[in-house]
């Protein structure tokens, strides 16, 4: 081989060599960049242990709110933890007045739960209204009868007859955030303000069945704002017994009261009654569409900011609920009420 072919030979070979180290080099950045650009659009956030209770913007006036529980012996504990979430979160300048009916609870119940006054006995208010089982024919309840002593709750305006407007919860619901914003939200128009249930999308021809798919929502009745004024006026209370005396096979009061309410209401944001069922098992981006509100891509966080968690279904003190932080935040205020 003479001197200039070799010379060229080895020149060939360098430039291949050196073509082929920057094309791995120039790959190598390409991929570090891409990297870098995913990470930078989806950080990783590291989520707390614990939920934690947010502030409150609260009014720089003084204000009462009305709310009112349903319980009996079985559910005095759940209900006791309830009103001391309420108490612990609300503003320093909000009044709450309890009214907590009662169907057969004991003497120590009641003055367990009166007890809690003793939190914040200035801002702090709580009526035990005693009452009897409705004389309704529950057999027409078939499969929900677990849920009878919740019938109380299409009388609420003849049982609370010198209210005008109230909060009703459920007795397995925390309140993380002062209730004066919810019970300032104007229903001068309507039956009540809800929230919508899971429920209306999960079964589709059951919400059909009873008119649902027309009005285009099922509310959930474990949190409403009732106008009570309202439903005294327009007689709500006999025509929702008149419902259950002529119908069969109705998911207790919820049923009831979404049907002959009918479209005298105002939906209000999941947050006042953020059902943990359908968050844990439901994809969050068809829900944002559902509730018509963006929600955070970490159900932590939709807990976290929630002003009133409602633990529909599953129930915290059950061995095998999950997720493990609502359960911690249940007993956090549970083991405080102990503790007192």
């Amino acid at each position: 081989m003479s001197k200039r072919i070799f010379a060229i030979t080895v020149l060939l070979l360098t430039v291949a060599i050196a073509s082929v180290g920057y094309l791995l080099w120039s790959e190598k950045k390409d991929l570090a960049a891409a990297e870098n650009t995913i990470t930078a659009r989806t950080p990783e956030k590291q989520r707390p242990a614990k939920i934690r209770i947010q502030p409150n913007q609260c009014s720089p006036e003084p204000g009462e709110v009305n709310i009112t529980l349903i319980t009996d012996s079985r559910y005095a504990t759940p209900t006791a933890v309830s009103m001391l979430s309420a108490i612990k979160n609300k503003c320093a300048n909000s009044t709450y007045n309890f009214y907590i009916i009662a169907e057969n609870i004991t003497p120590q119940d009641e003055a367990f739960l009166l007890s809690l006054k003793k939190i914040a006995p200035a801002t702090v208010n709580i009526k035990i209204i005693p009452q009897q089982e409705p004389d309704l024919p529950y057999e027409n309840m078939q499969r929900f009868l677990q849920y009878k002593v919740g019938m109380h709750k299409i009388y609420l305006s003849e049982i609370l007859k010198n209210l005008d407007k109230v909060i009703y919860m459920d007795g397995d619901t925390l309140v993380l955030k002062d209730l004066r914003p919810l019970y300032e939200t104007d229903i001068s128009e309507v039956y009540a303000a809800v929230a919508k249930d899971g429920i209306y999308y999960r079964f589709p021809k059951e919400m059909a069945e009873i008119g649902m798919d027309k009005r285009g929502f099922y509310f959930n009745s474990g949190v409403m704002l009732q106008n009570l004024q309202l439903q005294r006026r327009d007689s709500l209370s006999a025509k929702l017994v008149e419902y259950v005396k002529t119908h069969e096979d109705f998911y207790g009061d919820q049923d009831v009261l979404n049907i002959v309410m009918g479209n005298k209401l105002k939906l209000m944001s999941y947050r006042y009654n953020c059902i943990s069922t359908f968050f844990e098992a439901d994809d969050l981006d068809f829900l944002s569409g559902y509730f018509g509100e963006e929600l955070p891509d970490d159900t932590f966080y939709i807990y976290e900011n929630a002003t009133i968690i409602h633990y529909a279904g599953d129930k915290p003190w059950q061995e095998k609920y999950q997720p493990d932080f609502l359960k911690e935040l249940w007993f956090r205020y549970y083991n405080e009420l102990l503790g007192r």
